[in-house]
C-alpha cells in the first residue's frame, strides 16, 4: 500500500443492533395487528349493526405496514423500491375497491349490515393472507388469523369465541418468534 494512501474503511450497515432492533419492532408490530384483530372482533360480535367501518381502518393500517416493510426490505437488498411499493399499493388498493363494492352492496340492502362485515373480515383475510404470499409471510400468519375469526364469528357463541380466539393470537405469536429467529440465525 502507498504511503500517501489511507485505509478504506467499510461500513457494516448489519450490526447486531440494528438488526434486532428491526426485528423487535417487527414483532411489536405483528402483536399490535394481532390486537387491533382483536379489537374488530369484539366490535363484531357486539355491535348490532356490524363494524364495518372498523375492518377499512385495518385495511389502511395493515397496507400502510406492509407497504413500509416491503419498501425496507427491498432498500435493504438493494432491489429497485418503486416496483415493490407499486405492486403494493395495487394488491391493497384492489382490497379497498373489493371493500367499496361490498359497501354498496350493504348501502342498496343486497347484504346486511352484519353479513358486510362478516365478508369485510373475510376479504381482508384474503388479502393478508395473499401479501403473505407475494411479500412478506408473517401477513400470511395474519391471515390464517383473521379466517379462524371469521369462521369464529360464524360458527360460536358471543363469549365462546373468546376462549378460541386467544390461544389462536397466543400460539401464532409464538410461531411468529419461532419462525423469526431461525430466520435471523440463519442470515447469520
Amino acid at each position: 500500500m502507498d504511503e500517501h494512501q489511507e485505509p478504506a474503511i467499510q461500513m457494516d450497515t448489519s450490526t447486531p443492533l440494528v438488526g434486532k432492533k428491526n426485528h423487535h419492532i417487527k414483532i411489536w408490530t405483528f402483536c399490535a395487528m394481532l390486537g387491533l384483530a382483536l379489537v374488530g372482533l369484539g366490535l363484531t360480535m357486539s355491535m348490532d349493526r356490524g363494524c364495518g367501518k372498523y375492518w377499512i381502518f385495518l385495511l389502511v393500517f395493515y397496507g400502510g405496514v406492509s407497504v413500509f416493510w416491503a419498501w425496507q426490505h427491498a432498500r435493504k437488498n438493494h432491489e429497485p423500491v418503486w416496483r415493490m411499493i407499486r405492486a403494493q399499493v395495487f394488491h391493497w388498493s384492489s382490497v379497498f375497491v373489493a371493500f367499496a363494492v361490498l359497501a354498496f352492496f350493504e348501502k342498496t340492502e343486497l347484504i346486511n349490515s352484519v353479513a358486510a362485515s362478516n365478508v369485510a373480515l373475510l376479504i381482508l383475510a384474503l388479502a393478508c393472507f395473499l401479501a403473505g404470499v407475494h411479500f412478506e409471510w408473517t401477513f400470511l400468519l395474519l391471515g390464517v388469523v383473521l379466517t379462524i375469526m371469521a369462521l369464529s364469528i360464524g360458527y360460536l357463541e358471543k363469549y365462546l369465541i373468546w376462549l378460541i380466539m386467544l390461544p389462536v393470537i397466543i400460539t401464532a405469536g409464538w410461531v411468529f418468534v419461532l419462525l423469526r429467529k431461525r430466520h435471523a440465525s440463519a442470515d447469520g
